[in-house]
Formats: C-alpha cells, structure tokens, sequence
C-alpha cells in the first residue's frame, strides 16, 4: 500500500485523497487529469478500427488480419491488466500511469508507419501493454477516492474514453487513405498528458498502513459473476472493434461520410450518458447501474445487424450500444471495489480488466470464423448473443449498500 511520507518538519504530505478534499474544484481536476490516459485510448482505439480496412491493405494483409491484430491488441492489454492493478495496491500510481502512457505514446506512432502484418501486429500489442497498466492503475485512482462518488468518478474515464472514440473517425477520415499524421498527433496528446500528471497528481494516492495483500479476498459472489459477465462482453465488445466499421464500408456499402458518422456514434453514446448513468448508479444502487448498461448494449448489438441500410436507426443504435459500453466495464469495476476490502481495490480491479481482455481475445477470432455463414449471423452471435448472456448474469449480483473505504 502506497505509504505517506513525512517530511522533516513533521507535516504530512499531500495525497490524491487529501488533495480531493480540498475543494470540489481540485477533485474535479484530479478526476479529469487522471481520465485523460481513458482519452488516449479512445482516440487511438478508433483511429485504428474505422482505419483499419486502409492501414491492412497498405501493410498487403487480408480481412483475417482484423481479427488477428485486434486479438494482438487484447493481448497487449491483458498481460498487463492484472499487473496495473496490483502496482496501484503496491507502488506510486502516478509513476505506473506515466509509464505505461510513454510506452502507449510510442506504439500508437509507430502503427502509422509500419509496412507489414507482423510489424502491425507488434504495434498494436505495444499499444496495448501501454493500455493495460493504464486502464486499472487510472480506473483505481478514479474509483477509489470516494465511495459515494464512485459511479460518477469512473463515469469521468468513460467520458473522455466516450470522446477519444467519438472524434477518432472524424480526425482519421480526411486523411484517409492516408492516415500516418492522426496518429502522430495520438503520440502527442500522450506527451500532454504527462506533463498534465506530472503537475496535478500528488505522488502519494492514500495514507493506509501497509498490508498484506490477501488476493483469495476477492472472489466472492459479485466479483465471479461480474467476472464471467465481463468476459463476455469482452467477446462483445472485440467483435463490434474489429469488424463493424467492415460492415458499414463493405458489407452495407455506406459512404465514408455516413459510416463515419455511425461509427462514431458509439463513442458518442458514451461521452453522453456515461456521466448521468453512473450518477444514477450512484443513487440506485451500482448493481442496477451495471444492469442498465448492459441491456443498452444488447439492444444496440442485436439490432444493429438487423435493420440492414436503415442510416438513421444504425445512429440511434450504434448510439445506444455505445452508451452502455461506454460505462459498463466502469460500473462493473465499482461494484467490484464495492464488494472487497479497500486495501485491494487495485488488484480487484486490475483483475476485472484482466478478464475482460481475455473475453476481448476470442471476439475478432469468433467473428471471423462465422462469416462463411452471413456477417448478419457472425454479428448477431458474436455481439448479440454475448451481451445477453452477459445481462442476465448481472440480475443475480447482490448491491453493495455500505462503504468500504477507510477513512484516513
């Protein structure tokens, strides 16, 4: 656990919590400094995917490479899932977070300029590994300062997160079929970030007495379940990554414009609703917050691939897929620290993202193994079927009515 340091004059030093408390004008800059590294991963996530048809033909792969380099990504983000989580219990989340965003910056630029598949492929595993220290070290930051808040205070990773997806397509798709200058300006949003951290989070996060890290303590009833249920939307999520901007190019034939604009509506839907969602969960009860996103994303799932060509239902429900997206990993993850002790908030979380990403392993391998059958059918399982399974298993999750955050 991360420890306070005392000066000599005997004053103690400033941390995350404390800082927090100041003001609510600091807590929210903590909050949106801290989410930035959730923007970053975004803007870069959708830079690639609605690029990804240009950037394989350039590298002379073949539509399979989606699905590889997408389950490349996942990787990346999956062996070091767990690790981020378990730094933040263990290290100065400030140091681990602006490491991982140096290793990010690099890799995002060299995905634009790489001339192979498996140069391809290693770029977006570099990414990645970035990712994967930075989504449980910041979603941990994030949800573990206050407990009444923490709905609302992951919302904030989802918002950003919402608008690095949001404005992703609409960067990339003037350049297109060019598309090496978006992600140099991706290289250097990661570098603004740093000094961003390194100014506004304080080094120490909170003032507990080092412990033992018992990780048996987590799995309990919510966390298995959350657990199987974030597998599957893993599935879910890597299947719509990578290939639904292939549907709208080349299965739907939509104008560029057009699918851009569709596509972009799923990070539209969590820019939007991540915040007011996880206000409500905040007041409800973050069981049925998890809940309601998950029954956004299956409506959005299923019926994305049945209304064909319909242009303005495939905003809407590209919009409402991504609303639910947009904060259910971020609920999921609250309702996990909701249920373990304090002193492995970290680790409760690095390992819900660690899951996550294996589920995100199998959703471009399963997609394309079941296009010989029908893109519809493929997406329909893929998607559809997941995110089903994956909502029923939320009902039987127990609420959380009391805190569990020590009070320093």
């Amino acid at each position: 656990m991360a420890h306070m340091e005392t000066p000599a004059h005997g004053q103690p030093k400033e941390t995350v919590r404390s800082a927090a408390r100041q003001s609510s004008g600091r807590f929210i800059l903590i909050l949106i400094v801290a989410a930035i590294p959730a923007f970053l991963e975004g803007f870069d996530n959708n830079l690639f995917t609605y690029g990804a048809p240009y950037i394989v033909h350039n590298v002379h792969g073949t539509a399979a490479l989606l699905g590889s380099v997408a389950t490349g990504y996942a990787l990346g983000i999956a062996v070091f899932s767990m690790l981020g989580g378990y730094l933040f219990d263990r290290t100065p989340v400030k140091y681990t977070v602006m490491a991982s965003i140096v290793l990010f910056a690099g890799f995002t630029v060299l995905t634009g300029y790489v001339t192979s598949p498996v140069g391809l492929w290693i770029s977006r595993l570099g990414v990645g590994l970035g990712v994967g220290v930075f989504q449980p070290a910041g979603a941990a930051l994030l949800g573990d300062i206050f407990w009444e808040t923490r709905g609302r205070a992951l919302s904030v990773f989802s918002v950003l997160f919402g608008l690095g997806l949001f404005v992703g397509p609409y960067l990339i798709n003037p350049f297109l079929p060019h598309y090496q200058t978006p992600f140099v300006l991706s290289g250097v949003a990661a570098l603004i970030s740093l000094v961003l951290f390194q100014i506004f989070i304080p080094r120490t996060y909170k003032v507990l007495e080092r412990q033992q890290l018992k990780l048996s303590g987590m799995f309990n009833r919510n966390v298995i379940i959350l657990s199987i249920a974030i597998f599957l939307f893993g599935i879910t999520l890597f299947g719509f990554l990578g290939y639904y901007s292939d549907y709208l190019i080349t299965i739907l034939h939509l104008p560029g414009g057009t699918s851009a604009g569709i596509y972009s509506m799923g990070g539209l839907g969590g820019l939007i609703c991540a915040f007011p969602i996880g206000y409500v969960a905040d007041k409800i009860g973050r069981k049925r917050g998890v809940s309601l996103a998950s029954l956004l994303i299956v409506i959005g799932s299923i019926g994305m691939f049945l209304v064909s060509r319909d242009v303005p239902l495939l905003y809407v429900l590209t919009f409402l897929f991504g609303a639910g997206w947009g904060i259910f990993v971020g609920l999921s993850v609250g309702l996990a620290q909701d249920s373990t002790d304090d002193a492995i908030a970290g680790s409760v979380t690095g390992w819900i993202y660690l899951v996550f990403n294996i589920g995100a392993l199998f959703g471009g391998p399963i997609f394309a193994a079941l296009i010989p059958v029908g893109f519809v059918t493929a997406g329909l399982i893929t998607l559809g079927l997941t995110s089903l399974l994956s909502l029923v298993l939320t009902l039987f999750t127990r609420p959380v009515v009391q805190s569990n955050i020590v009070i320093e």
